[in-house]
Order: C-alpha cells, then sequence, then structure tokens
C-alpha cells in the first residue's frame, strides 16, 4: 500500500504581488461627485447608497474607488448636504468625547439644580448635530439631503 504525500489545503500564494486595479480621488474630486449627485437628486437614503452614486459617477478614464466612511466625512465637511441621523440606543452609560459620525468633540448638555450644581443630560455634536443622552446612541442610518 502506497500513502501520497498531503496537498495543501490552502492556497499557495505566489511571492510578487500585483497591485490593485484602482485609484483613490482626492478630497476635491470626490467633493464635486458629491455636487453633481445631489444636482440631479433630493435625498439619498444611505451611506452605501451614497458611496454607490459617488462611484458610479466618479467612473470614467479612471477606476477610482472610495469608503463610505470617508464620502460620509467629506459630505458633512462640504457643507453641501443636510444629515439625518437614525440611531438606536445600547446598553452603555459612558460618556462621550467624540462624535461617532463626523470625529469632532462632542459639547455636553448640562442643566442646573435646585441646589447650584449642575447635571449632564446629554451630548451634542456641534458639527453635524448628533445628539446623544447619558446611554449612548449608536447611529445605523444616515440620510442625506440636498440643502
Amino acid at each position: 500500500m502506497r500513502v501520497e504525500p498531503m496537498q495543501p489545503f490552502y492556497p499557495v500564494l505566489p511571492f510578487a504581488r500585483r497591485m490593485p486595479e484602482y485609484r483613490i480621488p482626492t478630497d476635491d474630486v470626490i467633493k464635486a461627485a458629491l455636487a453633481r449627485v445631489f444636482q440631479t437628486r433630493h435625498e439619498v437614503p444611505s451611506q452605501r447608497a451614497l458611496k454607490r452614486l459617488v462611484e458610479r459617477d466618479l467612473r470614467g478614464s479612471e477606476n477610482f474607488r472610495v469608503g463610505g466612511e470617508r464620502v460620509r466625512h467629506l459630505a458633512i465637511d462640504s457643507g453641501l448636504v443636510g444629515l439625518e441621523i437614525h440611531t438606536r440606543e445600547s446598553e452603555q452609560k459612558k460618556g462621550l468625547t467624540k462624535c461617532p459620525v463626523c470625529g469632532e468633540r462632542v459639547k455636553r448638555l448640562k442643566n442646573m439644580t435646585v441646589f447650584g450644581g449642575t447635571v449632564t443630560l446629554g451630548f451634542k455634536c456641534p458639527k453635524c448635530g448628533y445628539r446623544s443622552g447619558l446611554r449612548r446612541r449608536v447611529p445605523t442610518r444616515y440620510v442625506f439631503t440636498r440643502h
């Protein structure tokens, strides 16, 4: 009885790696694509849909790729679009310092007590309008609208 040697069950990768077949566009190119997308649409219902529309607009002579988070950040920074943030409440009662939507530092919403002290009611982002109570609110969907 002859025993065959074991073949590896994982694919063997060649040493030379090919360059990716896409390019990453600059911020100005993405902002221009956002402006063109919102010339034809009044509302985009999700971040994924906005990413697809921007990538479709950028398709041309070059194969550009862009991430959804980057498109969201640039849309907020450009001021071309309004943002509606849908959230769900989590069980965490941890304080926020950075906005989960745009990365900006959040402001505490405070109230005075009867005895002269202050109480933190929640957190608000001055840049994008994200709001959270003492329990952290996790963004689940972003709706982009034309200004």
